[in-house]
């Protein structure tokens, strides 16, 4: 499954970049991904492989991240 979202009309697919966003603010939180991964409930595989890239999460799981690391989704998606 390929993220998506709406910017002004039109689908856009989320940076490939969002691994390693995820796994930088889950730093910055000062969570391990054993921690992160209990407070979203689902595996710290499933965090992990999230964070190399090799799944992408599912967007109730991206938002629950983002409530977590307190950030916004616009913030995580920005490509800047």
């Amino acid at each position: 499954m390929i993220l998506r979202y709406l910017s002004k009309g039109r689908s856009k697919m989320i940076s490939p970049l969002i691994g390693k966003k995820l796994a930088e603010y889950r730093h910055a939180a000062g969570l391990t991904q054993q921690e992160a991964a209990d407070q979203i409930h689902v595996s710290r595989q499933c965090l992990g492989n999230w964070e190399t890239g090799r799944r992408e999460p599912r967007i109730g799981d991206v938002v629950q991240l983002c409530q977590l690391y307190r950030i916004s989704l616009d913030k995580l998606i920005d490509n800047s």
